[in-house]
């Protein structure tokens, strides 16, 4: 009969645990500290980016931290050389997350995601680099890391289950209030503290003679690769194929999309293969035999696909984060598929080692995503300015350059294309600094054409709406009374809604065919909207979605009121060169007069 663990048999995993992996324990508290603290904090604190990034470093060092440590234990080496490695590793990673901005970008995010994966892999292999390789041991070693990782997932999710429940029965039965983010904070140590310490005392070790590490290939495992996943891996196959035989056959190009799904079929049919691998060849498993022996050649015109569409696209687009990737990609798949058919006895440590340094070749340095993405899209920016002094833009070049400038100014800012644009934007940067995508593209002489534009959309129909970007802007409403909005879809109908100088007011709008009336008690002012739409220039022939400057004011007067009214937004169609007003928002201010 089991017995139940006794609570010196915890505390003595605990220490040992604590004692084999001490910079991995302080690391994981740090970062509970660091996610507990940057809870409270509102949004606009300053403080709040330093621990965001302080939170980021403690997940990515934890990670390192745990590779160097198997490293060196493997190794049997002085526990201070660890350290020390440890320490610079670390200052090196964190140097490099302080160094992303305050407000990070999407490629900021990509380039910690893409390190993460990096330093995650690299703990599939750290502690079998020092050591002589052994196949088995590779593989029962990351199996038992896997399953560790579920297993802590589970006790953590039941654990917290437990703590909220029991929280919430005091809370209810006893009428206690505990602190408003209490759950929030119990999560953060069960995740971050306790789930990080039951899972490295489930790291196993590599050196022990005591305790070796042998194969032991679970039955369910089995029954799941060969009867669901390689059958569904085949299927896959089979389609790709298929539609790489229409593309030799029509001669047509292949689809964007279609180098996602080829690397997403090649790098599940490879996992799939590390799954098969120790029984692959064993008797009576001819079906995964067959998989493990022809899946690379089957692999070799699914690459050639790959290769196709992602160089097309980068031939006609350039560069950008995504492309680089896909492209990075694809050249490691073609390695790994050229390592496999080539090498007699391949390792399949190969697999990891090899995606590790592909991951960390992209994140920083003149070859990394970001450098590539970025010179890569100027020279295409500079290309369409230099080509604007010999013959005009067409729609089509006018949107690709919108969306150049665009993906530079998102990613890099203003200041990067001032080289390249022939001093076209020297008297916008000296206006401002931080303009966007439509004032760039304006001063550049050009259209801004979004990608939802569409050349046969130009004559017949308007959109106009327009954003403040300052929330904080105060605002001079000198001379106006009280203030409401009106839609085209929804009429205006307020009974003595306001009261000024002890006289109340009644507001009434309904939408007519061709107009709309504003009445003011018994007073009814015509607002001639469609008029002014149709004299006023601003709201052009196309998607006119500028963000900045362009606001649209129409000023009404009669002998008791001044009347502004502030478009937020309106669109319509075009007829004979008519604007016909579909839909609008308008912001209107009244202002009685003494």
């Amino acid at each position: 009969m089991s017995k139940l663990p006794s609570l010196q048999n915890v505390l003595n995993a605990i220490q040992k645990t604590i004692l084999r992996f001490p910079l991995e324990t302080i690391t994981a508290i740090l970062g509970t500290i660091f996610a507990i603290i940057l809870n409270e904090f509102d949004y606009s604190n300053p403080k709040k980016h330093f621990f965001e990034k302080a939170l980021l470093s403690s997940s990515l060092c934890l990670v390192l931290f745990l590779s160097v440590s198997l490293f060196f234990l493997s190794s049997n080496k002085k526990n201070i050389l660890r350290f020390i490695t440890s320490l610079i590793l670390g200052s090196l990673v964190v140097a490099f997350v302080f160094s992303f901005r305050d407000r990070m970008i999407d490629t900021e995010f990509q380039q910690f995601f893409v390190l993460n994966i990096a330093l995650h892999l690299l703990v599939s292999f750290a502690g079998f680099l020092p050591k002589k390789y052994n196949q088995e041991e590779f593989w029962e070693f990351n199996k038992q890391l896997f399953l560790r990782i579920l297993t802590s997932g589970l006790y953590s999710v039941v654990l917290y289950c437990g703590l909220a429940l029991a929280i919430l029965a005091v809370e209810k039965l006893f009428k206690f209030d505990f602190y408003d983010n209490i759950y929030l904070y119990i999560f953060f140590v069960i995740g971050g503290i306790f789930n990080t310490i039951f899972f490295l005392n489930g790291v196993p070790e590599i050196d022990n003679d005591e305790v070796p590490l042998q194969l032991n290939y679970p039955k369910g495992l089995k029954n799941f690769t060969q009867y669901v996943l390689l059958p569904l891996i085949s299927l896959y196959l089979v389609i790709l194929i298929c539609y790489e035989a229409k593309i030799l056959i029509t001669l047509s190009l292949p689809v964007g999309w279609v180098s996602y799904l080829v690397l997403a079929f090649a790098i599940t049919g490879i996992l799939s293969f590390l799954l098969v691998h120790p029984i692959a060849n064993e008797s009576g498993n001819l079906w995964m035999r067959t998989f493990s022996r022809w899946f690379y050649f089957l692999l070799i015109p699914l690459l050639v696909l790959l290769f196709w569409a992602i160089l097309y696209r980068i031939n006609i687009y350039g560069f950008t984060h995504e492309r680089y990737y896909v492209l990075l990609l694809s050249v490691w798949l073609a390695v790994v598929v050229a390592y496999f058919l080539i090498q007699k006895h391949p390792k399949i440590k190969f697999i990891p080692i090899s995606m590790c340094i592909a991951g960390l070749f992209s994140i920083a340095g003149p070859q990394s995503a970001n450098s590539v993405s970025k010179y890569s899209q100027l020279s295409r920016f500079e290309s369409y300015v230099q080509k604007d002094k010999k013959t005009k833009l067409t729609f089509e070049e006018e949107q690709e350059l919108s969306s150049i400038v665009y993906f530079l100014e998102r990613n890099y800012g203003f200041e990067v294309m001032l080289p390249y644009a022939d001093k076209k934007l020297d008297a916008l940067y000296k206006k401002d600094k931080d303009p966007d995508s439509h004032q760039i593209m304006e001063s550049l002489g050009f259209e801004y054409r979004s990608e939802y534009d569409r050349k046969d959309d130009l004559n017949d129909s308007f959109s106009y709406y327009f954003y403040e970007r300052n929330d904080n802007a105060v605002e001079n409403i000198h001379g106006y009374d009280f203030s409401f909005t009106i839609h085209s879809s929804i009429s205006f109908d307020c009974k003595d809604c306001i009261t000024i100088d002890n006289t109340p007011y009644s507001i009434l709008s309904q939408q007519k065919k061709y107009d709309r009336n504003l009445q003011i008690n018994e007073d009814i002012i015509p607002l001639k909207i469609d008029d002014f739409v149709n004299s006023n220039s601003a709201f052009k022939s196309r998607n006119n979605y500028d963000n900045s400057a362009v606001k649209i004011n129409q000023k009404i007067e009669n002998s008791k009121y001044n009347i502004l009214l502030t478009y937020i937004s309106a669109n319509g169609k075009i007829e004979n060169n008519k604007k016909i007003l579909e839909n609008y928002q308008i912001k209107v201010m009244i202002g009685i007069k003494k």
